[in-house]
């Protein structure tokens, strides 16, 4: 029986994007795929909780783009992890990423898989893939459209070939090194609501418009 350990490696935790998407990924997933999810604070706190992640035979990490790479606490992660592996020997772990952006394209992901894919080969695991996903926030704030539905149709197809291999007890299978998806919107009508969540954020906070631009100097 295959199992899945899910590194969460947003600092929003369950408020995050990264939380979305790791839900929407276990529910696709069969009844009898073990899934555990952890978030990376957790695991620097309790060094004995490591040793639970390695008893899993496949690992995702998850995690928001920040600027073109991943947010320092996961970089910070990855060090602790990698020294934890050090004496470990005979590890057999298939390796995945799911990182999201902000930006509507999600090859702006690219840089970052590749990142976790030299990652992967460093600490001797068996890399499988990578998926980028394109305009996170607007998959995470349409939560009452199903992933299935037209305009999110890519993403939901790239979480079809993920769980497929997840399920997979075959590492020989041909795939992508990285499947970089994004929504299917035009990008003025991305932009026209990117500004209009802004305006109602600032509304929210008794701010008006012109009040984000500004400046403390």
């Amino acid at each position: 029986m295959n199992s899945l350990c899910i590194i969460n490696g947003s600092p929003r935790k369950e408020k995050g994007t990264s939380n979305y998407l790791i839900n929407e990924l276990i529910s696709l997933l069969n009844n009898n795929i073990k899934t555990k999810e952890y978030y990376i604070s957790e695991l620097m706190k309790d060094k004995d909780s490591l040793q639970d992640v390695i008893s899993f035979n496949k690992i995702i990490f998850v995690s928001p783009l920040y600027a073109d790479c991943l947010p320092s606490t996961m970089l910070n992660f990855m060090i602790y992890f990698e020294e934890f592996l050090k004496n470990k020997k005979n590890l057999n772990m298939d390796m995945y990423c799911l990182i999201n952006c902000g930006f509507l394209e999600g090859t702006q992901n690219a840089l970052a898989i590749d990142i976790l894919k030299n990652y992967c080969k460093r600490i001797g695991f068996n890399w499988r893939f990578g998926v980028g996903i394109g305009g996170g926030e607007f998959m995470a704030s349409s939560k009452n459209m199903p992933l299935n539905c037209k305009i999110k149709m890519p993403v939901y197809n790239a979480f079809l070939d993920l769980k497929k291999d997840i399920e997979n007890n075959d590492s020989n299978i041909n795939i992508s090194e990285a499947i970089l998806v994004n929504a299917r919107m035009p990008k003025f009508i991305f932009k026209l609501a990117g500004n209009m969540s802004w305006k109602a954020m600032a509304k929210k906070n008794n701010l008006n418009p012109k009040d984000l631009y500004k400046r403390i100097y």
